[in-house]
């Protein structure tokens, strides 16, 4: 009795296993290598083109986040993730399929 509850227990737990979601990573489309790290966010704002989505990072108020929509939109959009701190530059990368939140960490 107590290996089949063995049995039943692991079953149930391989299952949970294998129903994990995937996250799908981005890409390197290269739009984000448009901008040289250290530029300012109007530098940014005229690369990239109107922002898609802006968050403040909820533990330090002088970094943000700012997406910017690309692509020709037949797969749906494609994102540009640029986190500022202050005014400068500090971290981009592209191929995202959702805007940037500090919830998900960019």
């Amino acid at each position: 009795m107590r290996a089949h509850s063995m049995m039943i227990g692991a079953f149930c737990l391989s299952g949970c296993m294998a129903t994990t979601p995937s996250v799908q990573a981005p890409r390197d489309d290269g739009v984000a290598q448009r901008l040289a790290l250290g530029a300012s966010r109007a530098e940014a704002d005229l690369a990239f083109g109107t922002e898609a989505g802006f968050e403040r990072n909820p533990q330090n108020y002088d970094e943000s986040c700012v997406s910017n929509a690309y692509g020709d939109g037949a797969a749906g959009p494609r994102y540009v993730h640029a986190r500022f701190r202050g005014d400068a530059l500090v971290a981009r990368s592209d191929g995202h399929g959702a805007i940037c939140t500090y919830g998900l960490l960019i």
